[in-house]
């Protein structure tokens, strides 16, 4: 990552141009060139900067803002995701087939038994789509259902946790795991639905923030890293000049 001549801070949320403030996809969206500064940058693959965006909002304080050393990191993972626009439709479904399978990442880990079935069911057909098979509308619409059944499912048990007074993050994570599912399973029924795709990144990651802040970082670094080894892009692009950075900072208002 460029060396920064100033402390930076990134703020929680989207800002509008001259507000003084920034998140890291609106400084990316600006080093970019983006006619209109947004959330989602043309050289950035949907999906991944919502997770940046997730991981940017829970690194802020109280009073809204990263700290500088936060705001580097979450820069370094939005950075990262230049150059994922326009993958092809096999990394979209391989990847969704990981976030919700992969062992050491998948938002399998978090799901309770039904979400488990229904989590397992999704990411067959979405392996049959990274693959090249046409999987039937029907069936990508069925499996979406059980999914949702599971989040109903999910929900219950959350509440009752709740009522009886126990710890609730796991109840939770596992109403977001299977939510991440049933979006996965309405992208595979869309065929190539960028919004839905979305949704399933934010679902996945919201459930490893219910079991810890942190890991919603973890889970964004790993989901940035798989997805450009997927597509075979390198590790990272090459670093942000310093005078492009400034200048987005300049123009955002936001330095330290």
């Amino acid at each position: 990552m460029t060396e920064f001549p100033h402390p930076m801070r990134l703020a929680a949320g989207s800002h509008e141009p001259g507000s003084g403030k920034g998140c890291a996809m609106n400084v990316i969206s600006y080093v970019n060139g983006d006619t209109k500064i947004t959330d989602f940058p043309a050289c950035s693959a949907r999906p991944l900067a919502r997770m940046v965006q997730i991981a940017n909002d829970r690194l802020a304080g109280a009073d809204g803002f990263l700290s500088p050393e936060d705001s580097v990191r979450v820069l370094d993972l939005g950075w990262r995701t230049v150059g994922t626009a326009g993958a092809d439709d096999s990394v979209l479904w391989r990847w969704l087939h990981d976030l919700l399978v992969d062992p050491g990442h998948g938002v399998i880990r978090h799901a309770d038994k039904r979400g488990r079935e229904a989590i397992g069911r999704v990411a067959a057909l979405l392996a049959r789509k990274a693959n090249g098979e046409d999987v039937d509308f029907t069936v990508a619409n069925a499996a979406a259902y059980a999914a949702y059944a599971a989040v109903d499912a999910a929900n219950a048990a959350a509440y009752a946790a709740y009522a009886a007074a126990a710890n609730t993050n796991a109840a939770y994570a596992a109403v977001d795991a299977a939510n991440a599912a049933a979006y996965a399973a309405n992208a595979a029924a869309a065929n190539t639905n960028a919004a839905y795709a979305a949704y399933a990144a934010n679902a996945a990651a919201v459930a490893n923030a219910a079991v810890v802040d942190a890991a919603v970082v973890d889970l964004a670094d790993w989901a940035v890293t798989r997805w450009r080894e997927l597509q075979g892009l390198d590790a990272k692009p090459v670093d942000i000049e310093a005078a492009a950075l400034n200048d987005a900072f300049s123009r955002i208002g936001a330095t330290a």
